[in-house]
């Protein structure tokens, strides 16, 4: 196993509280991911599949072990940073998107520019419209 992944856990284990005890969603998982490699999570419902993809993007927090994605180390950064390495460095796309209905789409793909500051709100119609058009 190689420090140099961009993905790299290390005894990571995660539980979640449930009546009579704690259900281990995840348990001692090593792995690397290099950058360029294709990965594919599968396994049966339960498995830990959307547990191990929260604890990569931030979402949650591993209750044990390394975890880090490009060399930051996520269980080290407190919530507040983690919130701002989200708004920075990760995108999800989830099975079902969730549009607000209220919104046109434009204004869809906009929404997320106003939790980064990443790019100024005169630029952002523009920006969203490139990236409806891709």
């Amino acid at each position: 196993m190689d420090s140099t992944a961009l993905i790299r856990l290390r005894g990571v284990g995660k539980s979640y509280p449930v009546a009579g005890g704690d259900f281990l969603a995840l348990a001692d998982l090593d792995l690397d991911i290099h950058a360029g490699e294709f990965v594919a999570v599968i396994g049966p419902s339960g498995s830990g599949k959307s547990t191990l993809l929260n604890l990569l993007a931030g979402i949650d927090k591993a209750g044990c072990g390394e975890l880090s994605v490009a060399g930051q180390d996520l269980r080290a950064l407190p919530e507040r940073a983690l919130s701002r390495w989200r708004g920075k460095a990760v995108g999800v796309v989830f099975q079902f998107f969730q549009l607000l209905p209220t919104l046109t789409a434009l204004e869809n793909v906009m929404l997320p520019m106003d939790f980064c500051d990443q790019w100024p709100a005169a630029e952002r119609p523009a920006r969203a419209r490139a990236l409806l058009e891709r």
